[in-house]
């Protein structure tokens, strides 16, 4: 079982964090708002970005960072592009041993046109990097939600990283 951190707790994230612990994963989330991070661990539900929809109960939300990157293995970046940076930078503090950084968020990075995976890359230190892998395409949170059929692939420099994702 794999541990991992979403970090983002937008309807993408939120809807990616139930696909991940329907399957079995122990799932934290991460966002920056206390009160959905309370309301996500008491009624198992993310009003404001999937209202209706009930969320598996082992999903634990924190409102703390570094709380939630205690012991993961994995985390999956689910932020806006203009906040990769930020949230990067505090990260690399937090993170101690080499983890796989997954990114889930659409588009590029405004002001340098860099892919995340690049912007993973400047700034998380190497010997902090298992692998980069990017998930990505025709799907919508609202249906990911609702458990509607949907297609993302991973993409990654090593296959074996983008198979164990995908």
């Amino acid at each position: 079982m794999t541990k991992i951190t979403v970090v983002g707790a937008g309807s993408w994230g939120t809807a990616l964090a139930m696909v991940l612990a329907d399957n079995g994963h122990d799932v934290r989330i991460w966002g920056n708002r206390p009160e959905l991070m309370d309301e996500i661990n008491t009624k198992h539900e993310n009003s404001r970005y999937l209202p209706g929809i009930t969320l598996p109960s082992t999903i634990v939300a924190y409102s703390s960072l570094e709380e939630a990157l205690v012991d993961v293995n994995t985390v999956l970046l689910v932020v806006p592009t203009k906040a990769y940076r930020d949230v990067l930078q505090e990260m690399k503090e937090i993170v101690t041993e080499p983890i796989t950084w997954i990114h889930a968020s659409k588009g590029i990075e405004p002001g340098t046109s860099k892919r995340i995976s690049e912007v993973i890359e400047e700034e998380i230190p190497e010997h902090l990097i298992k692998d980069v892998v990017v998930l990505s395409g025709p799907s919508h949170a609202e249906e990911v939600g609702l458990r509607q059929a949907t297609t993302v692939t991973s993409a990654a420099k090593r296959m074996e990283a983008a198979e164990e994702v995908q």
